[in-house]
């Protein structure tokens, strides 16, 4: 059960949870009352501008990966944000554990390493 100081954004989509290899049926995904000071004591600043949008990366992502344990997301808006979710395992509740914007060098780097792979939209396929 989530405490007072986390906020419920959104359920895995089933077909991101199959493209991740997960074995659960359902992922419900919290971030804490905190994250915005956490991303912004990053100074990730243009991350900051997408908190709102968390329930839309993690709906409709353009690259995913299951990575070290945790979910990684990347959706292109005008700039590219990162999202990771990571699950505390005291609590069985995955978060979201931070926010920030990524080079597309970076996502390609990526990409060729393994750690994320494109979601073809129309076939909900890798590419």
């Amino acid at each position: 059960m989530p405490s007072d100081k986390m906020i419920f954004v959104a359920d895995i989509p089933e077909f991101l949870i199959s493209f991740l290899g997960l074995q659960q049926k359902q992922i419900k995904i919290y971030r804490s009352k905190g994250l915005l000071a956490h991303i912004l004591k990053r100074k990730h600043y243009k991350a900051a501008k997408y908190l709102d949008f968390i329930p839309e990366i993690i709906s409709s992502p353009d690259y995913a990966g299951f990575s070290d344990e945790q979910i990684e997301l990347v959706k292109i808006f005008k700039d590219n944000i990162f999202l990771s979710i990571k699950l505390d395992e005291t609590k069985d509740l995955y978060y979201v554990a931070t926010l920030f914007d990524v080079s597309e060098s970076k996502i390609a780097a990526y990409c060729k390493s393994g750690r994320l792979k494109k979601l073809d939209k129309n076939s909900l396929s890798l590419q």
